[in-house]
């Protein structure tokens, strides 16, 4: 087996990543019965990348709840304090920063965390 493949945080982050892919399976089918389209859905995916704010704003969206976007972004508020608590311990540099950033959820943080030395936390992020 390969060093990589070995590794705590790649076994955690593969487990967490099934986890999250059906997480993503339900957001599709809850934005399309809530009325975006599959574009729109994926759209929203890519721009709004952090679980619980979508699934707020197209619960919000699809109950007729005007304020969809103030909801999800409230939920989305903490995934600044894990960005700034990464950001000590990844310290990314240059292009690198914001898509972490972007990419910095629940999953990603608690996953790099839960290591015990700074390759493996890169790893798991």
């Amino acid at each position: 087996m390969s060093p990589l493949l070995s590794s705590a945080a790649v076994k955690m982050g593969g487990s967490v990543a099934v986890a999250t892919g059906l997480y993503g399976v339900s957001f599709g089918a809850l934005a399309v019965a809530s009325g975006l389209d599959r574009l729109q859905a994926q759209a929203l995916s890519a721009i709004m990348f952090t679980g619980g704010s979508q699934f707020a704003f197209i619960g919000t969206l699809g109950s007729g709840g005007a304020p969809a976007l103030a909801a999800a972004s409230l939920l989305g508020v903490r995934n600044a304090l894990y960005g700034a608590q990464l950001n000590a311990f990844l310290a990314p540099k240059g292009l690198l920063r914001p898509l972490m950033a972007h990419l910095s959820i629940d999953e990603s943080f608690a996953t790099a965390m839960a290591q015990d030395d700074d390759r493996e936390r890169q790893l798991g992020f």
